[in-house]
């Protein structure tokens, strides 16, 4: 029997988790790609949520694919997981030509190049959902690798960082 869910994390695009205990991971996608990767022999999970296909210069941070992808599963082989145990599905990689600040097709160039990374990585990629206009909301638990999923047409500002009192009560605590 998996262990109880001991909290709720609300992550931003840029960032990659890996929690030692079973935790509820949150995240909002819109044209970036969040990425779930799960190992049914540890029981354990995580999530990375880039935003760009390539870095074109500066920094090699979790804002790009390569080093989101390579980052996290680097963060599961040093656990003790094997590549091969690792099951993923992607998230997101919409393109709204109606959205603030659409950038054409960014978010078929971040699918191309996460499936294209995970690939060269050895690790299979179970399922996705991907593409089309909408964003979605992800809810990922780590100790299950279950994920829920919701399509927004318009998020809003509440969708993407919760208020610190709708955080608590969402975890129980208000």
């Amino acid at each position: 029997m998996p262990l109880p869910v001991t909290r709720t994390v609300f992550m931003k695009p840029g960032f990659l988790c890996l929690p030692t205990l079973p935790t509820r991971l949150c995240t909002v996608i819109a044209s970036g790609v969040a990425v779930t990767v799960y190992d049914r022999r540890q029981c354990r999970g995580g999530v990375g949520h880039y935003t760009h296909p390539l870095r074109t210069g500066g920094n090699s941070t979790p804002d790009f694919a390569a080093p989101a992808l390579v980052g996290l599963i680097r963060m599961f082989t040093r656990a003790g997981s094997d590549p091969r145990h690792l099951e993923t599905h992607l998230y997101g990689g919409a393109d709204n030509p109606a959205a603030p600040g659409f950038n054409g097709a960014r978010g078929l160039r971040n699918l191309a190049t996460g499936f294209e990374i995970l690939d060269k990585l050895g690790v299979r990629v179970a399922g996705s959902d991907v593409g089309g206009r909408f964003a979605r909301k992800l809810v990922f638990y780590t100790g299950t690798g279950e994920s829920m999923l919701a399509k927004l047409d318009e998020p809003d500002a509440q969708d993407w960082y919760p208020e610190p009192a709708a955080q608590a009560a969402w975890e129980g605590r208000a």
